[in-house]
């Protein structure tokens, strides 16, 4: 075929070697115009197939499968320019595939995208997860010098229905929203329920888990349906269907609002994740806790003395904060009246309450926190103590 666009054809052979496959090019007359060595497995008996892959007016791409019982090697070679260069296939982290795989993990074939549009290499494979049978399909698109992973063409599937690359984000109630934002007794959250979508493509993991009112549900979901800034989930729990609609603003891999009907009370609400309320927040979190340590606490707190208590951002979400040299998480289904949310320390420290009192107040209330019986869910922590004022360093002395 025309390797390199010019309007001749040109013919490629192959000849398997040990640990290798020659290459080469020739013209119409049978002159070699180029060779090369692509990758092959050991072995006395190596299967060798050749596939092209268009480029439309610039020629095609040329795929190298070389292959035992044991392993198989897939490389991707370019006629340009009178050179038979190999070209890197990048992963979607920018890294090199792998030169050899074993036999039968992957099958690989090139796939139109468009009319005079290059085609694109795809991959596939199937394996076992908790939920059945997931498909991997990895696309990788031609970069010039490279075939570069297509993240918008690679899909998993969970027994045929695509996992999306949401973040497994904490979406609240309408109502629970409103209480967050209020930064008013918090602990009323607690009697709203709750949705968390789980969506690890890497797993093959795609589950709807509901909780509310000191009960669960936890179903996988068995439908998936797209439209134009929607997503509709469907799925069982025991006899009742949840169908679920998915709403996004400008991100297609964040949802910002999440209808939910069909299971009856408390789980048919209207839900969001923290830091967005029909999609007028400026920034999205994976849960309030996230959004509290970011838009809350995340200061230097200065106490009636004029001691110094930094609360400081730590990793990357779910955020902790450090205190002082110790790392605490932030955690609201401990708090008991008035607090509204308790510091918990992750090895050493001692643990707080923290009560809301407007943009630029906090009090500090120690607790005790003790721990679970028998695995089930820890007590609220216990009030040790009177509340300590503090105000934000750099807010006025009379701020509330």
């Amino acid at each position: 075929m025309d390797l390199d666009g010019d309007g001749r054809e040109e013919t490629v052979s192959a000849t398997s070697e040990r640990g290798a496959v020659r290459l080469a090019v020739r013209g119409p007359n049978g002159a070699v115009f180029a060779s090369g060595k692509a990758p092959a497995p050991s072995g006395d008996i190596v299967q060798v197939e050749l596939s092209a892959g268009s480029l439309g007016s610039a020629g095609a791409l040329l795929e190298v499968s070389a292959s035992t019982d044991t392993s198989t090697c897939v490389s991707i070679w370019r006629f340009h320019e009178g050179r038979l260069a190999r070209l890197p296939i990048h992963d979607a982290k920018g890294k090199d595939l792998p030169d050899c795989e074993r036999a039968g993990e992957w099958t690989y074939r090139f796939e139109s995208v468009g009319e005079g549009r290059p085609a694109e290499l795809v991959r596939e494979r199937s394996e076992k997860s908790s939920q059945g049978a997931l498909r991997i399909r990895e696309a990788f698109a031609f970069a010039g010098f490279s075939l570069d992973a297509d993240p918008r063409r690679s899909t998993r599937e969970i027994e045929g229905v695509p996992i999306p690359a949401w973040p497994d984000s904490v979406y609240y109630s309408t109502a629970a929203l409103e209480t967050l934002y209020g930064r008013y007794d918090l602990s009323r959250m607690r009697a709203e329920p709750t949705l968390r979508i789980r969506a690890d493509p890497d797993r093959g993991v795609f589950t709807l888990e509901f909780s509310g009112d000191g009960a669960s549900l936890s179903a996988p979901v068995e439908s998936y349906a797209a439209r134009s800034h929607e997503v509709d989930l469907g799925a069982k729990f025991g006899e009742r269907k949840a169908q679920v609609t998915v709403s996004f603003a400008g991100d297609p891999n964040q949802p910002i609002e999440v209808r939910v009907e069909g299971l009856g009370e408390p789980y048919d609400r209207i839900y969001g994740p923290a830091g967005t309320l029909h999609g007028r927040g400026p920034r999205v979190f994976g849960s309030a806790a996230d959004e509290l340590a970011v838009q809350e606490l995340d200061s230097t707190w200065l106490d009636s003395h004029g001691g110094h208590w930094p609360l400081a951002l730590d990793g990357s979400p779910p955020f902790r904060l450090r205190v002082e040299g110790d790392l605490y998480a932030i955690d609201l289904g401990r708090a008991e009246k008035p607090a509204d949310l308790v510091l918990t320390p992750v090895a050493a420290g001692r643990p707080w309450g923290i009560v809301l009192r407007g943009r630029n107040v906090i009090e500090r209330i120690p607790v005790t926190c003790a721990g679970a019986p028998d695995g089930s869910p820890p007590p609220p922590c216990r009030i040790e103590g009177p509340p300590e004022r503090m105000r934000r360093l750099g807010a006025r002395a009379n701020a509330q």
